[in-house]
C-alpha cells in the first residue's frame, strides 16, 4: 500500500470545530440590531444561567452513551434549545444511544457519566451570548477487574452560543467543541482529517495494517532499552493538562506522543532547521526548530518504524502492550493517511486502553473505539 508524507496531521494549529447550530455570526446576522453592538461581559446573573443550561445539556450528551440512554426509547435533549437544535440533537443521541449499545456488547458499556463543566469567558452582543467551557467527564466501567481503570475521562473545550428569547430568557444555539483529529466518545460525527504535504522521500514506502480480530494468544511486551513505566506515568500525568516544557499545538496527539517516548528514552536525531522536513530526524526546539516527525502523525510513523526502527509493527492489533502506540487514518473513506496517534497506558487479559490528546482522553478501551470506528485503518507500534 502506497503512502504519502504529512507533515500537519495532529499537528496544524488550527482549532477545528463540530457546529451543532447557526455559527455567531449568522445569529448575529439575524438580529441586525444586536450586529453592530461590541462584545461585553456578561452579568453574573446572566452567565449562572447559561452555566446552568450548558450543564444540563452536557449531562445529557453524556448520558446517550451509558445505561441510562442506551436504554431509552427516545433521546432527552435541551429543552432550553433553539427548535432547530433540538432536532437535530434528537438524532445525533439517537446514533449515541445505539453507540452505547454496541460498547455494550463489545466490552460491558459505561454504566453512568460524571460531568464536571468549568465555565471560561462570558461575553454578550446584542442578543447572543458566547461561552467558552470546559468539560471534564467520566464514564465509568462496570465490572472493573482489579487494578484495571475504573473510568475513561475525556477533557473537552467548548465554545457555546445562546440567543435571548422573547420572554428575556436565554436558549441554546450552538455548540463548537474543539474535537479536531482525535475521536471523543461522546460525539458522533468522523474525525477531521489530517492535510497533508506529499514528500517523494517516503510517497511509496509501504505501511502494515493492523487485523482487529482477536487471536487466541496475545504477545507479550518485548524487552527493549526504553523504560516504559516512564512513558506511561508521563501520559498518566500530562493527558489532561499539557507540559508546559512544550509547545500546545490545535492537533496536538503527536507531539503528545513524542513527549512520552522521549521521557522513556529516545534520544532526538538531527536539529538542524534544514532537517525539518527529514523523515530520518526526529527533534523538539525552539519554533521552527522543531521535526515534522516530533508532532506529525504521518511523518512520526515513519520515522519511528521505516528508518529508525525504533518500532515494530504489530500485525493484530490485539498485540499492543503498555507503551505502546496505536496509529489511525479515520474512515469511513480512510485516505492513506495517518491522522492521530494513541499511547497504551493499562491493559488487563482482555483489554487495552489508549490515552492521547485532541480531545484529551484517558484510558479508553480499546474495544470500544473499535466498536465505534470499526472502519479505519490502524497501525500499531511496539514501542
Amino acid at each position: 500500500m502506497p503512502r504519502k508524507l504529512t507533515h500537519a496531521a495532529c499537528a496544524v494549529t488550527v482549532t477545528t470545530a463540530l457546529a451543532l447550530g447557526a455559527a455567531p455570526a449568522a445569529l448575529a446576522a439575524e438580529r441586525p440590531d444586536s450586529a453592530a453592538a461590541a462584545d461585553t461581559p456578561l452579568s453574573a446573573t446572566d452567565t449562572s444561567e447559561l452555566v446552568r443550561i450548558a450543564d444540563g445539556y452536557l449531562n445529557q450528551r453524556a448520558d446517550t452513551v451509558t445505561a441510562t440512554g442506551r436504554n431509552r426509547k427516545a433521546p432527552v435533549v435541551p429543552q432550553a434549545a433553539e427548535a432547530s437544535l433540538r432536532a437535530r440533537l434528537a438524532q445525533e443521541f439517537t446514533t449515541l444511544a445505539k453507540q452505547g449499545r454496541a460498547y455494550e456488547k463489545a466490552s460491558g458499556g459505561y454504566t453512568r457519566a460524571e460531568v464536571k463543566a468549568t465555565p471560561g469567558a462570558a461575553t454578550r452582543s446584542g442578543d447572543t451570548a458566547t461561552l467558552e467551557l470546559t468539560e471534564d467527564t467520566r464514564l465509568l466501567y462496570p465490572d472493573v477487574p482489579k487494578g484495571a481503570p475504573e473510568a475513561e475521562e475525556y477533557s473537552l473545550a467548548h465554545t457555546l452560543t445562546f440567543t435571548r428569547t422573547a420572554a428575556g430568557g436565554w436558549q441554546l444555539a450552538s455548540d463548537k467543541p474543539d474535537l479536531g483529529t482525535g475521536d471523543v466518545t461522546t460525539y458522533a460525527a468522523a474525525p477531521e482529517e489530517g492535510r497533508t504535504e506529499p514528500d517523494s522521500q517516503d510517497k511509496d514506502t509501504p505501511a502494515v495494517r493492523a487485523s482487529l480480530a482477536r487471536p487466541a494468544e496475545q504477545s507479550p511486551k518485548a524487552a527493549a532499552s526504553y523504560n516504559y513505566r516512564k512513558m506511561v506515568a508521563y501520559a498518566n500525568k500530562y493527558w489532561k493538562h499539557p507540559n508546559d516544557d512544550y509547545r500546545t499545538y490545535g492537533n496536538d496527539c503527536t507531539n503528545f506522543i513524542s513527549q512520552a517516548m522521549y521521557a522513556g528514552g529516545w534520544k532526538p536525531v538531527g536539529g538542524s532547521l534544514l532537517d525539518r522536513r527529514n523523515n530520518k530526524k526526529w527533534f523538539y526546539g525552539p519554533q521552527p526548530w522543531t521535526s515534522y516527525t516530533w508532532a506529525g502523525a504521518e511523518n512520526w510513523y515513519f520515522f519511528a518504524q521505516v528508518h529508525s526502527k525504533r518500532t515494530k509493527p504489530l500485525r493484530n492489533i490485539w498485540a499492543l502492550g503498555t507503551a505502546d502506540v496505536l496509529q489511525a487514518d479515520w474512515g469511513p473513506r480512510p485516505n492513506n493517511n495517518i491522522d492521530h496517534s494513541m499511547i497504551v497506558t493499562a491493559l488487563t487479559r482482555t483489554e487495552r486502553y489508549l490515552t492521547y490528546h485532541t480531545g484529551n482522553t484517558h484510558n479508553r478501551k480499546l474495544s470500544n473505539l473499535l466498536a465505534k470506528r470499526p472502519d479505519a485503518w490502524y497501525y500499531a507500534h511496539r514501542t
